[in-house]
């Protein structure tokens, strides 16, 4: 009886801490929503980010068959660009691509912001090597229905049957008994190209849609021609003269996802410092710090500027310290020594970001622990929100000035990630997109420290009466 009497006396006294209470269920309850976000049946994993942002290159030159002593161009790749523009989810109208059209160095760079998704690149060859295909795709038909023997005693004409699905002039053979026909062998071979940034979850579910898309394309028009000309001998793609081949972005070929990851880990970093501020803050209003700091001389800006400096000096030697472990463990980034300052610039203005937060989340905690938890239960989830972990779902609420603008950019810490992602993994230096990023970070960090001074020093800095 005796611990049932401990146990329903430390549920009521759990209870009665009503704010500990919700910080207890609401953190859990937080992470729950933000992964149903990311994985759940309205991700990018399953579709949800779909119409993917895609940019097509174009460079095929096409074929000029004859088909009933009538020349006509053919183009694969502007038929493939066609079928990816119209291609829809399964069991719905809704597109899976919007190709948007801008040059392919510029794709390049808006890969680099994961602004697009994938860029495809359809080399000059692809019409021919996608004819040499069909031909003996179909010539293979050919021989199995016939056999091989009856092809070596047979006679050469020309045919029209082949090259109307195939998209060139064959030369074939009479068949004795057989109507049919041997379209020419050839030997031309290229690829499609899909580029993007390989750690990103998004490339990832482009690609594999436009591999799968680009095989049924291929085997549509290797079972029409050799439906025509061999009936009933299947419709098999025997030889693949045409594969996807995937190409990362430059300079990062021989990057690990550790390497990857490591902009967004500096970034959840200073991040935690958060809850770690904020329990310092209260900690001293718990001491009554605070209490002796008002009778004394000391002015409100004195105590907050000589707090954020301390922070932001701590924020710069782990940011260095981060980086000097993480080049020890092999870490690969491009650049040279100033993109390792430039980073670590980044990193302390994102670790003023954390700690003007900590301010307003110290101004609402009575308690050390709340403002732990509280801090935790905040941190974490910006985290996932500003994308240092994996890209959420598209979300944008207004383009300006040829730039997306999503509901995440309203966070400095997102403008933090996207931005040692450009200066470590892409070597971009203060380039324009950089320059970009990190003045977005100073703007939405001033006026998130305007309001975390203004609201810590009216609530715990106010005179007593």
């Amino acid at each position: 009886m005796k611990s049932i009497d401990v146990t329903l006396k430390g549920i009521r006294e759990t209870l009665r801490d009503r704010r500990g209470v919700a910080l207890l269920i609401g953190f859990p309850v937080i992470l729950i929503v933000l992964f149903a976000f990311a994985f759940g049946s309205g991700s990018f994993v399953s579709g949800g980010s779909i119409p993917h942002q895609i940019v097509v290159i174009n460079n095929d030159s096409g074929v000029k068959p004859t088909v009933n002593n009538t020349t006509k161009y053919v183009n694969y790749g502007a038929n493939f660009t066609g079928v990816l523009e119209n291609a829809t989810a399964e069991n719905s109208t809704k597109k899976l691509f919007h190709l948007n059209n801008m040059s392919q160095d510029k794709a390049q760079d808006m890969l680099k912001s994961r602004n697009i998704d994938a860029l495809i690149v359809i080399p000059e060859n692809f019409s021919s090597a996608l004819t040499t295909m069909v031909n003996n795709s179909t010539r293979t038909a050919i021989a199995s229905s016939v056999g091989q023997q009856a092809i070596a005693n047979s006679t050469t004409r020309t045919s029209t049957i082949a090259a109307s699905n195939a998209g060139l002039s064959p030369v074939a053979v009479t068949l004795p008994g057989a109507n049919v026909t041997l379209p020419q062998a050839g030997n031309v071979t290229s690829s499609l190209f899909v580029q993007g940034d390989t750690s990103n979850l998004n490339f990832a579910t482009a690609q594999t849609l436009i591999s799968e898309i680009f095989d049924h394309y291929k085997n549509d028009l290797v079972a029409n021609a050799t439906a025509r000309a061999a009936p009933g001998a299947g419709n098999n793609l025997y030889t693949n003269y045409v594969p996807v081949e995937t190409l990362p972005l430059a300079g990062t070929q021989s990057f690990t996802r550790f390497d990857f990851l490591m902009p967004g880990l500096i970034v959840f970093a200073v991040l935690l410092q958060v809850s770690l501020i904020a329990s310092s803050l209260v900690r001293d209003d718990e001491m009554g710090l605070l209490n002796r700091l008002k009778l004394s001389k000391l002015r409100a800006f004195d105590l907050l500027f000589g707090t954020f400096l301390t922070w932001t000096i701590i924020t710069v030697g782990q940011t260095l310290i981060l980086i000097g472990i993480a080049i020890a463990l092999g870490f690969h980034y491009q650049g040279d020594f100033s993109s390792l300052g430039l980073a670590t610039l980044i990193g302390a203005i994102a670790g003023m970001a954390s700690i003007s937060l900590a301010l307003l989340i110290a101004s609402f905690s009575e308690k050390n622990m709340q403002a732990l938890i509280l801090g935790a239960m905040i941190a974490t989830p910006l985290a996932f929100l500003a994308g240092a972990f994996l890209p959420l779902p598209r979300q944008v609420f207004v383009e300006f000035g040829g730039r997306a603008y999503q509901v995440y950019d309203v966070l400095p810490w997102t403008h933090a990630v996207s931005s040692l992602r450009s200066v470590l993994t892409f070597g971009s230096g203060l380039s324009g997109d950089v320059v970009f990023e990190m003045t977005w970070l100073i703007v939405l960090t001033a006026i998130l420290f305007v309001v975390g001074v203004v609201t810590y020093a009216r609530v715990k800095l106010k005179a007593e009466k």
